[in-house]
């Protein structure tokens, strides 16, 4: 499982048993093979001072063994709360953006972690409990581009005798004892009764995960041959057999930069419907800004650009996001047309803007006893957190005055030989 590389590799290191046993081990065959090695370490600033000291650890320790050492530091919480991630989520974010960036700089072909054969034992066992296919039962991957994970076979006590062999120091993160965390009360709590059981039990979950990857990548390869350069044909997802149509469809959501974890079934499931049932011209808004398209025979997935927060709006055509806008001072022949929205702008300056959404948005629909949340009108409309942001929010000298597909605020209603006309089209056709 070792590298038998000619470059140069990075390995991360918090400074606990398993990257400092990693970390010794790639400078030891660093000597006896053609490779350097250097070191990243990431401070989370989540545990204050034992944070700084687990830095200062690992700097030292490097100085000492003479191994080019690399430090980075992030907000954590605030990433989290930026992103509506969880903090465990946005501390992976940010520690693996800092390991490509520096791996980057320094020209490292190869980035070294150290997951270990309990670390593989726990992810299947988490997948597994929230509900997984057969991906998620592969676990963690030895090779993920230039990630590698030399030690994924070794057991922690494997690890525990290495260390007190060559008497290698490590600290110890206090956060890994707490159980309100999923994977500490794994760790903690149930692979020690399963161990009851085998006392092997990580080792069984390794050999059944090197056959579900064996079986994984061979349906991989069969459903890649589905899809070409821009997408899938559709007769041909439908033709293929339904165990792998599922397969189909993630393979083409993988080769968008986009990450996984918010594309669940009920997605997959929607874009077969698509490919099944809908007409050239349909489309569907999933998450991370992707947007399905059926062309004729073909399904195509993109990723569409965030519309930009607000933009005035002109008698000439606009691009708004996936919407062409135009705007004009109202004429019966133009508001007879289809998706014509009318703002009465009485004695007011037609200054006319669209943007996205914002979460304090009001509108006070005619009919209606009060003004309702923009936030509540979009679930009443069935209309998904994912799309709700690409959706134009039209706007009148700065106060919201309609909204694309829920309508006209009560205020801007009426008066129509002083309203402005505004066409609204998704796209530019197909």
């Amino acid at each position: 499982m070792f590298p038998s590389t000619d470059g140069l590799i990075l390995c991360a290191v918090s400074g606990g048993k398993d990257s400092m046993c990693l970390l010794h081990r790639l400078k030891c065959l660093s000597a006896q093979m053609d490779f350097t090695v250097a070191a990243a370490h990431f401070n989370h600033r989540l545990r204050g001072e034992n944070a700084d000291r687990d830095e200062a650890f690992v700097r030292a320790w490097c100085e000492k063994e003479q191994i080019p050492f690399y430090a980075g530091r992030g907000d954590v919480r605030a990433a989290a709360a930026a992103n509506g991630w969880t903090v465990e989520e946005a501390a992976r974010h940010l520690r693996y953006n800092f390991l490509e960036e520096t791996a980057d700089k320094i020209g490292a072909e190869k980035i070294a972690t150290a997951h270990h054969a309990a670390d593989q034992a726990e992810t299947v066992l988490m997948n597994l409990t929230r509900g997984t296919g057969p991906e998620g039962l592969c676990g963690i991957r030895p090779v993920r581009g230039r990630l590698i994970r030399p030690l994924l076979r070794t057991t922690p006590d494997e690890i525990e005798a290495y260390l007190e062999k060559y008497q290698i120091p490590h600290v110890e993160d206090e956060t890994n004892a707490d159980t309100v965390m999923t994977r500490n009360r794994l760790r903690q709590l149930v692979i020690p009764q399963l161990r009851t059981i085998n006392p092997a039990f990580d080792e069984a979950v390794g050999r059944t995960v090197e056959i579900l990857r064996r079986e994984d990548d061979f349906l991989n390869e069969l459903a890649g041959g589905y899809l070409d350069q821009t997408g899938v044909s559709c007769r041909k997802l439908l033709n293929a057999p339904e165990a792998l149509r599922p397969r189909i469809i993630r393979l083409a959501i993988d080769r968008l930069p986009v990450g996984k974890k918010d594309f669940t079934a009920r997605h997959v499931e929607q874009l077969l419907r698509l490919a099944a049932e809908g007409k050239s011209g349909d489309r569907l808004s999933l998450p991370q800004r992707v947007t399905a398209r059926r062309i004729k025979d073909r399904l195509v997935l993109e990723l569409v650009k965030m519309p930009p927060a607000e933009t005035v709006l002109s008698e000439k055509e606009t691009t708004w996001g996936e919407y062409t806008i135009t705007c004009r001072k109202s004429n019966q022949n133009f508001c007879e047309k289809r998706d014509t929205i009318l703002l009465n702008c009485g004695k007011m300056k037609p200054y006319v803007s669209v943007r996205s959404w914002r979460g304090d948005d009001r509108l006070q629909l005619p009919g209606a006893k009060g003004s309702r949340s923009l936030k509540r009108l979009f679930s009443d409309a069935g209309i998904a957190g994912e799309e709700r942001e690409r959706i134009p929010v039209l706007c009148m000298d700065g106060r919201i005055a309609a909204v694309y597909g829920i309508g006209v605020d009560e205020e801007f209603t009426g008066g129509e030989d002083t309203a402005i006309a505004i066409e609204i089209h998704k796209g530019k056709g197909d």
